[in-house]
């Protein structure tokens, strides 16, 4: 489970979780050829005035993003992010 923690000076501190489950769904949305089909013919339409040229991939395998998320899973307790803003907000990302 990732776990988000929001903490702010004086407020009440947060957390969200975000069970596997939610990761593996997000996972097979963004590895749809469908989504990858319709953020290229976007992103070519807003660009072709300005003749921009960059890389988009055509779209992301399933496999990879399964196999990415498996392992992913051996490593719990890992901090992915910590954030200390000068006003005293802290985010801290953890698997």
């Amino acid at each position: 489970m990732l776990k988000v923690k929001v903490k702010q000076k004086e407020k009440v501190e947060f957390t969200v979780p975000l069970p596997y489950l939610l990761l593996h769904a997000g996972g097979w949305v963004a590895s749809s050829p469908l989504l990858w089909k319709f953020v290229n013919s976007t992103f070519i339409q807003k660009n072709i005035d300005e003749h921009a040229k960059s890389f988009i991939p055509v779209s992301i395998d399933r496999k990879e993003v399964k196999n990415l998320l498996r392992e992913v899973k051996k490593y719990r307790g890992l901090t992915i992010v910590e954030v200390k803003d000068k006003d005293g907000t802290e985010v801290v990302v953890k698997l």
